[in-house]
This record gives structure tokens, sequence and C-alpha cells, in this order.
């Protein structure tokens, strides 16, 4: 239920996509944004939230406004292929949004598995890139199978802390898999190299809610679940928390070194986005980047024939149950199905609607229509 308002019960409200995706592109314009990608990072940023990923979603448009105002973001930036090899290239961000530059980078990856079967690339002065499930299910929309991953590491680098220490060292530094499945919706295996991403932490203190066991070090190393301790110099724990860290530690540590490829020429301190401690800024050791692969399966076969593959693959498990006889979903399935649910309204927390009419104000952009009364 909400009010005349559009505030619910429970202090939140609830808005309707496509205005709410008009705001936003509104407002980035406002600050400076070229209307083409102020589309494109407002359409990614509702579609975060359209696929039940609110941390990577419109809560971070308050977020990308300041880092605009303060330089961090180049809005104008445009990303370029600066080397191409075959099936390779390098591709410059130019410090600008990074929902526009990891999408131009898998728009040429896919263009080029195209022609040749399998294209890489890596992507250098990116900025946040926001849900990076959006990149590889474009890619297997297109029947290719797409591997992307996002990783920094270095003394004072990111929020994740090193197994048994408080010491950040890494960003959440995710790992994503997209397969084609035919008729079906694309397997999507969407992972951070933590036990949650960082994202989570924001949400979890907008909504006064503690964190799953596991989430966090306090800044003594002690486990924890309060949201408040990793701005208090604790730290994201490594995926396997307490008792397998070790395995989300070596995740994240392949992972920026593999990102890493981008900076052999430019070995920036400032790396994609991942905040470095000002007490380690400019320290050697710190790398990272942006590193995505795209695999046509027509090198290896019919195309259609790995699609039925998967297919059949998708189908067993659907046909099995859990325990309790409560179905089984498939990575990639909780998204679809959350689109299909939000489609029509997105709940957003009274702070967080609180933070837009403020920029709605500060910016002079109307948020008419956006809150359903």
């Amino acid at each position: 239920m909400t009010d005349e308002n559009g505030r619910a019960e429970n202090g939140g409200c609830m808005c309707r996509p496509e205005a709410l995706q008009s705001f936003v592109k509104d407002v980035l314009v406002a600050v400076g944004t070229p209307a083409n990608t102020a589309v494109e990072v407002a359409r990614h940023l509702v579609r975060a939230n359209l696929s039940g990923h609110d941390s990577h979603g419109v809560i971070r448009l308050p977020q990308y406004v300041g880092r605009i105002e303060s330089g961090e973001i180049v809005a104008s930036a445009v990303p370029a292929v600066i080397r191409e090899v075959q099936g390779a290239a390098l591709i410059d961000g130019g410090w600008g949004f990074g929902q526009v530059s990891v999408q131009f980078a898998a728009e040429w990856a896919e263009r080029r598995a195209t022609e040749n079967g399998i294209a890489v690339a890596a992507v250098r002065h990116c900025t946040h890139t926001g849900r990076l499930g959006e990149y590889v299910e474009y890619v297997a929309e297109r029947g290719k199978v797409g591997v992307l991953t996002i990783g920094a590491a270095g003394p004072g680098v990111g929020g994740m802390v090193l197994p048994g220490t408080s010491h950040r060292f890494l960003g959440a530094n995710p790992w994503v898999f997209g397969v084609p499945a035919g008729r079906r919706t694309a397997v999507l295996v969407d992972m951070s190299s933590s036990m949650i991403a960082q994202g989570k932490i924001a949400v979890a203190l907008q909504q006064g809610v503690v964190l799953p066991p596991d989430s966090l070090v306090d800044r003594e190393g002690r486990p924890s679940r309060e949201p408040s301790d990793f701005a208090a110099g604790g730290g994201l724990m490594p995926l396997g928390g307490t008792s397998a860290g070790h395995k989300g530690y070596g995740l994240a540590l392949a992972s920026a070194l593999i990102g890493g490829l981008a900076m052999i020429e430019d070995p920036t301190p400032s790396l994609i986005g991942a905040p470095v401690d000002p007490a380690h800024r400019g320290e050697s050791g710190q790398i990272g980047g942006v590193f995505i692969a795209v695999i046509d399966p027509a090198v290896f076969g019919p195309h259609e024939a790995y699609e039925s593959l998967v297919s059949a693959t998708v189908e067993k498990i659907k046909a099995l149950r859990k325990a309790d006889g409560s179905e089984i979903l498939v990575p990639g399935e909780p998204e679809a199905r959350e689109r299909t649910r939000r489609a029509e309204g997105v709940f957003l927390s009274e702070s967080l609607r609180d933070e837009l009419e403020r920029l709605s104000e500060k910016c002079r952009v109307s948020l008419a229509g956006v809150w359903e009364g």
C-alpha cells in the first residue's frame, strides 16, 4: 500500500521503471553527461534494480554525481580501441562511465568472435562498472559464451581483506559467466570473490539490517555482521569465509592479475574505481583491470547442438527438487523472474527516495511521474 505521495507502509516507495530511468538520465545530463551516455547508464542502473540487484542500481546515482563533480568520472569520455591484433584488443575507457566502457568491450568482442571464433579484450581507465551480468547476458543472447572478470589488488586497494587479517588488499573482484541455452533463459553466473558485494553494505545500512554471517571483519579482524564496521576500518571477507576464505582470495587475486593485462603500458595506480587508501596511494604492487572473453560455440561444432546440450542439462536440473520439495533455480533464473515481477514497479527505500529528491532539487530535474500513487 502507498499513500498519495507514493510512500509505502514501511517507509519506502514504489516507482515506475520507465519514469525512473528518464529521471536518472536527466540528472546525469544536468551534471554534464552527453545524452547518449546518460541514456545507457540510466538504462543499466534501472535494469539492475529490475533484476533484483538494488546494490548496483539507482542507489549509485548520488555517488556518480559526486564523482563527476570531483573529476573522478569523466562524463564525456568515449571508449576507444588502442591496440587490436586479430581477436584481441586493448580498450581505454578514458575514466568515463564503466557501464559504457565495458558494454563497448562486450560489443567489440562479440563482433570479433563472430569473425574469429573467439575474442578477448582488456579495458583500462575504467570507473565503476555496475551490474556485470548485464554484459554477458548481452553476449549469451547472441548465442555466444561470455567470461568477464574485473579485479584490483594491492596495498590499500578495495574493500576485501586478506584471509585472517584486517588488511584491505583486494576489490570484490567478481567473475561472471554467460552461456546460451537455446529457448531457455541463458545460464548466468555472477559472483563476487568476496562473501558479499560491497554495495550490499550500503543497502543494509539504508534498511537498518545486519549482514549475513561471515560477511565482514571489523578493524581488529574479527568476524562481524554489522554494516557500520566496514566504514570503521573493517573489510569484506573473501568467499568461503572463516573456513575456506583461501578460495575467494585465490579467485580475487587471479582476477586482479588477469585484469592487469590492461595496465602493461600505463600502470596507473587508480584501478577501475576501486578505492585506494590515501596512505597507500601510488605504491607499487597495485594491479587490476577488466578482462572479457567471448567464444562462439560454432568453432567447435554446430551451434544448435551446443545449445541443445546446455538446455538438456538445465532440464535435468529443473526436474530435481530440494530436500524440502521446492524448486531448484538455475543461475540466471532469479534475475529473469525479478524482471518480470518488478516490471510494473521498483521499490526504493525511504532514504534513497530522500536522496533522489535532493538531487531533483539540486539539478532542477522533476520527479513527476516517478512515484506510484
